[in-house]
């Protein structure tokens, strides 16, 4: 009779040869502790281990969705604000008289010039409202002598930095602007859109304004700069608070070229 000699692996239990040095299921030393000495336990798993394992799981995740958002609203452009906002500027006068060495909106003195009306050569804007079957809101309605059209920002929001720029074949030496603000197509109309109480004017020579216009259908006149330039821009730095569509308008800008250019 053959009597068979076996031992049993520490690790799993299984009986092995007594003469073997590694348990034939699991691999582990049969003659000592596995790893240079240091038993290696079994890891049970339970319904602690996975609660927290899944508790972390969520952390992680919700780490990684809060640093998405903040990387995202970071790397959105931001709305621009103007430098001049909230700062006063010349205040736009009504009527069309200019008189000689005024530098801002108020006559200084009590000699008359005499101004030529002058067509820029074109006119572009930053936006424009869309166009209805009966009306359109393009910007050279600024320029058709006719304050019932106008040219209404499409952008969103009441306006705040949209901008009308027009270019002159040559350049001139401006006297005045005259600005029809709001939309004047009627009262309805002018009460309900956004009207204008700040523009920023920026002329090709590096000259800026700011110009506070008021709140009134009247024909408004702003001194220009007394430098030749190549285009005007204006550009919305307020509003008047007051409105139902959040559709800034203008309805005319002239321009007036000083007498001898």
């Amino acid at each position: 009779m053959v009597t068979l000699s076996y031992v049993r692996c520490r690790e799993c239990q299984v009986p092995n040869d007594s003469e073997a040095l590694f348990c034939s299921r699991c691999g582990a030393s049969i003659n000592g502790p596995a790893y240079a000495g240091a038993r290696r336990g079994r890891r049970r798993v339970t319904g602690a281990g996975i609660a927290m394992g899944f508790a972390l799981f969520l952390i992680l995740l919700a780490t990684v969705f809060v640093l998405g958002v903040i990387v995202y609203w970071v790397l959105q452009p931001g709305e621009e604000i103007d430098p001049l906002a909230g700062l006063p500027g010349t205040t736009a006068t009504t009527g069309t008289t200019l008189t000689e060495g005024s530098s801002g909106g108020n006559a200084s003195t009590s000699s008359t010039l005499t101004a030529t009306l002058v067509r820029p050569r074109a006119v572009s804007a930053s936006s424009t409202l869309e166009a209805t079957s009966t009306n359109n809101y393009r910007p050279t309605n600024l320029l058709d002598g006719d304050p019932t059209t106008a040219w209404n920002e499409g952008a969103e929001g009441p306006g705040v930095g949209q901008w009308v720029r027009f270019a002159f074949s040559e350049p001139l030496t401006l006297a005045r602007m005259e600005i029809a603000n709001g939309y004047q197509k009627d009262k309805e109309r002018f009460q309900g859109n956004v009207r204008v109480k700040s523009l920023k004017v920026e002329y090709s020579n590096g000259t800026t304004q700011l110009v506070d216009l008021l709140d009134t259908e009247d024909l408004q006149t702003v001194t220009a700069t007394r430098q030749a330039v190549e285009w005007v821009k204006l550009t919305i730095v307020s509003v008047y608070p007051d409105y139902v569509w959040e559709d800034a308008a203008l309805s005319e800008v002239r321009m007036y070229e000083l007498p001898g250019q």
